[in-house]
C-alpha cells in the first residue's frame, strides 16, 4: 500500500489526473471527518484533491512533460491493484512520534475495498495477509522484488518462494470507501480510535483549533513543537532564529492563482516573535542577494518567487506569506526543465 499512499501524496501537490469521483458503495469521507479516524499525536496535515486537481495549478502541472511522465509512472504501478487516481478525493495524515515518522494515513475516495483485496491476494507483486484487531480486519500487505537469478537456476525459472519480502504495510477499511494505512502500530492505533479505546486528533484542541484557521484551503496543516523538534531545526551552518520559543506551526497552501502559502509561528512571547521574524528576514534577504548577484536566467524565476514571500511579527506569532502566481511558475518549471537536459 505504500504504492497508494505515495500516488495520493504526489495528487497532493498537484500531479493528478481528473476530479470526477466515481463509487458503488457509500460516499466517501469529507477530508475533516477523516480526523475522527486518526489518532493524536504532534502534527497533522488535511488534503483535498478535489480543490487540487481543479486548481490553476493544475492546469500548470499538466504541461510540464517531467510531471507527465510522473503521472503515467504512477498509474501503471497501481493499475493492477483496482486503483485509479481519480478515485482519492482526500487525505489526512498524523504523525504521532515526536520525530515526525510513521504516519497513519487515512484516505477516501470511489475505492472498491472488495476488488483492492481481490487484485492484491492474486497479484504475483505483492503478499497479503490478514489478523483480526479489537473486531476488524487488519490487513498486511509485503510488496515482493524477484530474487536476482542464480547460476544454477535460469531467470525464467524464478520461483515466488525465492523473492525477497521488502517492508510490510498494514491497512484497515473503516467502510468500502475509506483506507486506513500505515505500519502495523500505526493502523492498530487508528482502530484504537474507531472502538473508543484512545482518543483522536480531532479531540486534539490545539491543533483542531490551528486546522480551523483555513478552512477552506487545499492543504492545510498544524504542528504542535516538541524541545526535540526545535532543537533539530538549529543549524551550525546558518545563522537559524533560536526556535525554542515556538511552540505551534500550522498554515495552509492553495492554488487559486499559482502557488499561495500561509504560515503561523506560535511563540511564547510577543520579543520572541519579533526576534525570530528579523531573523528570517535577514536570511531572506541574504537569499534574494545571493540570487540576485547571479544574474541569470536560472536565478531570476527564484528571486521573483522570493520577492512574494513576506514575514511580519504580530504579537506573539511569526505570520509567512507568498503568493507564486502561475506565469512565475511556468518560469521555474522552465529553468528546471532546462537544468534536467
Amino acid at each position: 500500500m505504500k504504492r497508494i499512499l505515495c500516488v495520493a501524496i504526489l495528487t497532493a501537490l498537484g500531479v493528478s489526473a481528473g476530479t470526477k469521483l466515481t463509487s458503488a458503495h457509500s460516499a466517501a469521507q469529507p477530508a475533516d471527518d477523516l480526523l475522527r479516524y486518526l489518532p493524536d499525536g504532534h502534527a497533522v496535515a488535511v488534503m483535498d484533491f478535489q480543490k487540487i486537481t481543479g486548481s490553476t495549478l493544475w492546469a500548470t502541472f499538466s504541461s510540464q512533460q517531467r510531471f507527465k511522465n510522473t503521472l503515467e509512472k504512477a498509474e501503471s504501478e497501481i493499475s493492477d491493484l483496482g486503483v485509479k487516481l481519480t478515485d482519492v478525493r482526500a487525505l489526512a495524515l498524523v504523525f504521532h512520534a515526536a520525530n515526525m515518522s510513521n504516519p497513519t494515513v487515512a484516505i477516501t475516495g470511489g475505492f472498491d475495498q472488495n476488488v483492492l483485496l481481490e487484485r492484491l491476494r492474486s497479484s504475483a507483486k505483492f503478499k497479503l495477509t490478514s489478523e483480526k484487531y479489537k473486531g476488524f480486519d487488519l490487513y498486511k500487505v509485503k510488496s515482493i522484488a524477484p530474487a536476482a537469478p542464480s547460476k544454477e537456476q535460469p531467470e525464467s525459472k524464478r520461483a515466488l518462494g525465492t523473492a525477497a519480502l521488502k517492508s510490510e504495510t498494514a491497512l484497515a477499511f473503516h467502510d468500502s470507501n475509506t483506507i486506513i494505512t500505515g505500519t502495523l502500530e500505526a493502523v492498530r492505533a487508528s482502530i484504537d480510535v474507531m472502538t473508543g479505546a484512545s482518543p483522536s486528533i480531532a479531540q486534539n484542541r490545539l491543533l483542531a483549533e490551528a486546522l480551523a484557521q483555513n478552512p477552506s484551503a487545499a492543504i492545510r496543516f498544524a504542528i504542535s513543537l516538541t524541545p526535540t523538534m526545535t532543537s533539530a531545526l538549529q543549524s551550525s551552518e546558518l545563522p537559524v532564529p533560536d526556535f525554542s520559543s515556538v511552540k505551534l506551526i500550522f498554515g495552509a497552501i492553495d492554488f487559486s492563482s499559482g502557488v499561495d502559502l500561509n504560515a503561523t509561528l506560535r511563540s511564547d512571547t510577543a520579543e520572541h516573535a519579533k526576534s525570530i521574524a528579523d531573523r528570517l528576514n535577514g536570511l531572506l534577504a541574504m537569499a534574494k542577494g545571493y540570487l540576485g548577484a547571479a544574474q541569470n536566467a536560472k536565478s531570476a524565476p527564484l528571486v521573483g518567487a522570493l520577492n512574494t514571500v513576506n514575514i511580519l511579527s504580530v504579537d506573539i506569532d511569526v505570520k509567512i506569506t507568498g503568493s507564486v502566481p502561475v506565469d512565475l511558475l511556468n518560469s521555474l518549471f522552465a529553468s528546471s526543465e532546462r537544468k534536467g537536459k
